[in-house]
Parts: structure tokens; C-alpha cells; sequence
């Protein structure tokens, strides 16, 4: 199985060099420990899932909830919404201080757009695959990351994390997609 992972190192450096507009292969890395980014325990898909099917009919509020998220804190309830061609589910993190990390999740689902269209934020994008379907990661810093999984040849579903942890926003992302990619029409 190949899995789309960054490091903070790697996304360090692509910070430095910020000159590439895409870089082909599939990274990979040692999984974050639990402690730093919670954990998830999602099994790869049994057939390979290089594309998907219709996603007219998908709820984006259907492929990730406050409970998948419970081992990055309490979530306030999920706000549907439409946000630049996508129909989107963001989940906050509900904060008890107002020191306490912020982190909130969105999915999108992007029914006439293909990862061929994931716009690079000034950092490179890296395409890999995440459970068997194609993806792309990119690093927004100071704070966001998004990573785009294929749910057909017109469409995707995005995966955007904001945290005030920059650090751990695309590995929240990875874990989160992992609980996505499962919920995602076959193809």
C-alpha cells in the first residue's frame, strides 16, 4: 500500500525552495505517533481504488464525524455549507481555553473538479495515494493543509485541516483522509 505522508522536515524544505510547481512520486514516512496526532485505526480498502463513481449524491457530513475526530478533542456539531464549487462539511474543534490548540476540519466535495485542478498554495504539491486512490497534499502554511483524493475522473473530495499547529496540520490531514477515502464511491 502506498500512503501520501509529509514530513515537517520536507515541508520545510519546500517552504525554502518554493520554485516547484509539482513533485511526482509517493512520498512516505514513519507514521506520526499517537500522541503527537491521534490516531485512527482504518484498514485499506480490498480492491484498489484508483478512481470512484458519482458523488452527486454524496454528503460531505457523511464521510467524517465529531466521533472519527475524538482523539484530537471535543468537536462542535458539523456546519454544511458551499464554498468556492465545493459542497463542504467543517467541523471546529470545541476550544475549553482559550490557549487550547485550534483545529478545525472541512471536507468538500468537488463534483466538476479533478485533482488536475488542485491549484498549488505556493509550496509544491506532492501526488501520491492514500489506501489505492490518487491524491495530492498541499501545504498552505501558517496554518492549513489541504490533500485532494480522486473520486472520479471529473471529481475529488477535499480534505482541509486548519490548526494553530501548523506543524501537525497534514498529518491530522493524512489521518482524516485514511477515515474519508473508505466512504468514497468505488470505481
Amino acid at each position: 500500500m502506498k500512503k501520501l505522508y509529509a514530513l515537517p522536515l520536507a515541508a520545510a524544505a519546500l517552504m525554502l525552495a518554493a520554485c516547484s510547481s509539482e513533485k511526482p512520486g509517493t512520498p512516505s514516512a514513519a507514521p506520526s505517533s499517537p500522541a503527537q496526532s491521534g490516531s485512527s485505526s482504518s484498514q485499506p480498502s480490498s480492491s484498489p481504488a484508483t478512481g470512484g463513481g458519482d458523488t452527486a449524491s454524496l454528503d460531505p457530513c457523511s464521510l467524517v464525524t465529531a466521533a472519527d475526530l475524538a482523539s484530537y478533542g471535543s468537536f462542535k456539531a458539523p456546519v454544511p455549507g458551499d464554498d468556492g464549487g465545493a459542497r463542504t462539511c467543517t467541523i471546529p474543534k470545541d476550544k475549553a481555553t482559550a490557549s487550547e490548540e485550534s483545529l478545525t476540519v472541512s471536507v468538500g466535495i468537488r463534483d466538476t473538479q479533478g485533482l488536475d485542478s488542485v491549484a498549488d498554495a505556493g509550496n509544491g504539491k506532492t501526488t501520491g495515494e492514500v489506501q489505492g486512490r490518487k491524491a495530492v497534499q498541499v501545504p498552505t502554511p501558517p496554518t492549513n493543509c489541504l490533500i485532494a483524493l480522486e473520486a472520479g475522473a471529473g471529481s475529488r473530495v477535499d480534505v482541509v485541516i486548519v490548526s494553530t499547529d501548523p506543524a501537525k496540520a497534514c498529518g491530522i490531514a493524512e489521518k482524516v483522509a485514511d477515515i474519508v477515502v473508505p466512504k468514497l464511491p468505488k470505481g
